[in-house]
Formats: C-alpha cells, sequence, structure tokens
C-alpha cells in the first residue's frame, strides 16, 4: 500500500491536500461544535467528545472508500455527490498569484483520478487523527 501512495505522490500534491485537509477539518470542527451545542441547549449532556469520535469515524469511511477507488471500484454516484459539493469557483477580475510564478501550480480540479484518490484519501486520514486526538483530550 505505501509502495503505491509513494509511486502516485509528487511534490504537486501537497497544495491540494492541504486545501482538502484544512477544508475538511474547518467543516467538521463546525458541524460537531454546532450539533453538540444543539444537544446541550436541548437538555442532554456536553457530547462533543463523542460527536468528534464520530467525524472521525466518518473520516476514515472516507479514507477508506478513496483507498478502494484507487484499487479501482466505481462508485458513480459518490463522484457525482463529490460533483455537486465541490463547484469550481467563479473567474476573478483580478490577477492571481499564479501570474507571478514560473511553476505551474495544480489544483484539485486538474488532478488525474488516481492523484485525487489519494489526496481525499491523506486528507481524511489526517482529519480522523485530529478528531479523535480531539475527542479524547475534550473528555468532561
Amino acid at each position: 500500500m505505501l509502495k503505491r501512495f509513494r509511486k502516485i505522490w509528487s511534490r504537486e500534491l501537497v497544495r491540494p491536500l492541504i486545501h482538502r485537509a484544512f477544508t475538511r477539518l474547518i467543516w467538521g470542527l463546525f458541524l460537531t461544535l454546532f450539533v453538540a451545542f444543539l444537544v446541550s441547549r436541548s437538555g442532554g449532556r456536553d457530547l462533543r467528545a463523542a460527536f468528534m469520535a464520530v467525524y472521525a469515524l466518518i473520516c476514515l469511511t472516507g479514507a477508506w472508500l478513496s483507498h478502494l477507488q484507487m484499487d479501482g471500484l466505481k462508485l458513480p454516484r459518490l463522484d457525482w455527490l463529490r460533483s455537486k459539493i465541490d463547484r469550481k469557483r467563479p473567474a476573478r477580475g483580478r490577477g492571481d498569484m499564479i501570474d507571478f510564478v514560473d511553476e505551474e501550480i495544480r489544483d484539485y480540479e486538474n488532478l488525474d483520478g488516481e492523484e485525487r484518490y489519494l489526496v481525499l484519501c491523506l486528507a481524511d486520514l489526517i482529519n480522523a487523527v485530529l478528531f479523535l486526538l480531539l475527542s479524547l483530550f475534550l473528555r468532561p
């Protein structure tokens, strides 16, 4: 498994990996804290740690599905859902940083299939580890 990851990995994938991991981290923090707030306001206990552990399990499931897709599994509805969620941003009228960089920067949308799945798998694994650690340290 690690040999395959090393074969696909390149330095160009760092930027999309950081973008995906950070975006999923922010969304995960927002969703878990919001749901925990709603539950605690309705008279329940403070379940932040439990919701963070559940989100970590969701991230692990996403990483597992991305790994299976690298092995050739086809999930057409999952790709359709990802295309709906990951909308392209509109073109801006002002200049971009790419105008001043000689090296070509590849966005997530320009990656190949295996590279996309590798970035998704690693981003989900990073978030799963972070949320598992947060859920262990946030015990009431």
